[in-house]
């Protein structure tokens, strides 16, 4: 599930092969994103923010990508792949193509987006306008967490999962490290924002922004180190498994109007059944 650190680790990857670089291909099946004239620009940069990939051009545009639950970024340089690999990344987009949302290309590499849930090319200046709204950024060396206490405490009645997955509270959590974090500092996710003082709630902060950062390597996500290694989450996903640390058998519960996904030990987070 792609969080904050999936997204800094795609705009590392597709950064890696876009940046400096003239766009000689810029094809998608979607109207909007046709015939825009950003073949011969120059990529300048390749960010993220939050759960959002932004590519920007020299021109004074960019683009702005958020890949929800199922989207997905592929780039590599074009020696790097299979004669099959590309053949598929340089075939004609049709306009029924529920799969690629993006394909970019420049002379020596390629940059492929899937599934994407957003797909907005626009200036930069109404790119950021429209981030304007987002949390402070885990991942930011600029993280402020003084402000992200106080975007929470503009929210006493939500529960505290639900709190944490507001990207315009805190930006990068998702369900998976929304349930870990929890877990680890032994807070309910179904306590209310107004039930929990300041130290409690800068604990989670601090813990989510740690686990995050020990993220950013290659392979898959954990939360997990040291002794329960062989595990990758403690509770996320595990509905019904023995708790790692009391043998509890771990909960699941949905919250909000999305109906998210909440994992939780009973035990451990003192909640009642």
């Amino acid at each position: 599930m792609p969080e904050g650190d999936t997204l800094f680790l795609a705009a590392q990857k597709v950064g890696a092969v876009l940046t400096g670089r003239v766009v000689t291909r810029f094809e998608s099946p979607l109207p909007e994103l046709k015939e825009q004239g950003v073949e011969g620009r120059v990529v300048s940069a390749v960010r993220a923010q939050g759960k959002h990939l932004i590519i920007d051009f020299d021109d004074g545009r960019s683009f702005l990508s958020h890949l929800r639950m199922q989207g997905n970024w592929f780039a590599r340089e074009k020696a790097a792949l299979t004669q099959r690999a590309l053949d598929k990344t340089a075939r004609d987009v049709s306009w029924d193509d529920e799969e690629t949302t993006l394909i970019i290309e420049t002379e020596s590499s390629v940059a492929v987006l899937t599934r994407g849930a957003v797909a907005v090319l626009a200036t930069r200046k109404k790119i950021d306008q429209r981030l304007a709204s987002l949390g402070p950024d885990l991942l930011s060396p600029d993280y402020d967490q003084a402000e992200a206490l106080d975007r929470l405490r503009e929210h006493p009645d939500t529960t505290i999962a639900e709190a944490l997955m507001l990207q315009s509270i805190v930006a990068g959590i998702g369900n998976v490290y929304k349930s870990e974090i929890l877990f680890l500092e032994k807070v309910s996710p179904f306590l209310k924002v107004d039930e929990l003082d300041d130290p409690t709630l800068e604990r989670l902060l601090k813990r989510a922004r740690d686990l995050m950062r020990r993220n950013l390597r290659p392979g898959p996500r954990r939360t997990t180190f040291g002794t329960f290694a062989g595990q990758n989450c403690y509770v996320y996903n595990r509905s019904g498994q023995h708790c790692l640390k009391c043998d509890t058998k771990v909960g699941m519960r949905r919250q909000g109007n999305l109906q998210r996904s909440t994992y939780f030990c009973p035990e451990c987070q003192n909640v009642a059944l």
